[in-house]
């Protein structure tokens, strides 16, 4: 080969060299980025051996949530034993909607798994007490307790696994009422200032969590007004239900019959506290001299709306 040959063959070798590794002006070299065809592959990420394993994706919150439109109107009570609950309130020829309830809720937060037997009879025998000495002699659905047992004369609230995320229930201590003396100050005064009226008596109720409480309070009376409220402490956030009366000739029996004007703690109890998307939904038993009302307060805002599932039994003595 001449040496015209050579020359040539030596030109095109760096022309070439030189249009995939340019320098740039500080002497480093910059790579050209290849193009890729549709097909394609890019290499996965790999971990070193001592590396933690890349994090799985956590499963949606809201299945911590409860969806207060699967609630249905399904509740009864315990008997004596706790071996048994009667939803009542209903006609008969329900079996096949009763027999989609599996669990019990009740007795703040207590989860039991129920079965349903049969629709049960009502007896001449029957004081029209609901209550657990009248049990059998009740008409109603009868669902028998499957794991642990029952309180006894409780009412539950009876609903299907798939609709109530149990997730959803909060924790809850009972405070039994604790006095005016053990509430703090700064509580008490906020509610004063936010209703505007002094404060004739305040109870703890529950303890849910350190940054939630639940307290009744009973106001002072103006004139022939009367008021008391269900208070949710959330951190610095209050959230009311207010009982508004006004006292017309009786005053003894201005929110329940003989109620004498007062309320007290031992008159609620909590049938279950759970989390919704738009905060606390309570699950509340409040007692009186004839009977016992369990009502679902929802919260809306910074008040509480009472919702229109709700269910009574007549316990009167006697």
């Amino acid at each position: 080969m001449n040496k015209l040959m050579v020359s040539f063959f030596i030109v095109l070798m760096l022309v070439g060299c030189s249009s995939n590794n340019s320098l740039t002006s500080d002497g480093d070299h910059a790579e050209s980025t290849p193009e890729q065809s549709a097909e394609t592959v890019l290499p996965s990420p790999t971990l070193p051996s001592s590396a933690e394993p890349l994090p799985t994706p956590s499963k949606q919150k809201t299945d911590a949530y409860l969806d207060t439109d699967k609630l249905k109107m399904s509740f009864g009570f315990a008997d004596a034993e706790g071996r048994n609950i009667l939803v009542t309130g209903h006609e008969q020829g329900l079996d096949q909607e009763m027999a989609q309830l599996n669990e019990a809720i009740g007795d703040q937060g207590k989860v039991l798994k129920v079965k349903f037997n049969k629709w049960q009879d009502g007896t001449a025998d029957s004081n029209g007490r609901e209550m657990a000495h009248n049990f059998v002699n009740l008409a109603g659905y009868l669902f028998t307790v499957e794991e642990a047992s029952a309180t006894p004369d409780e009412t539950y609230y009876l609903t299907d696994q798939a609709d109530f995320k149990v997730d959803a229930l909060m924790p809850i201590e009972s405070m039994k009422g604790q006095q005016a003396s053990t509430v703090e100050v700064s509580v008490r005064q906020r509610i004063v200032d936010t209703k505007n009226r002094e404060i004739q008596n305040i109870w703890k109720l529950a303890e849910l969590s350190t940054d939630r409480q639940l307290y009744l309070v009973q106001f002072v009376r103006l004139d022939q007004d009367m008021l008391f409220s269900l208070v949710w402490k959330e951190k610095d956030e209050f959230t009311f239900m207010d009982y508004p009366a006004v006292i017309q000739g009786d005053e003894y029996s201005v929110w329940r019959v003989d109620d004498g004007g007062e309320v007290m703690p031992e008159m609620f109890s909590i049938l279950f506290a759970a989390e919704t998307l738009n905060g606390p939904l309570l699950g509340l038993n409040w007692w009186g001299s004839e009977g016992v009302n369990t009502f679902f307060l929802k919260k809306e805002g910074d008040l509480f709306k009472e919702m229109d599932i709700q269910y009574g039994r007549y316990t009167s003595p006697i």
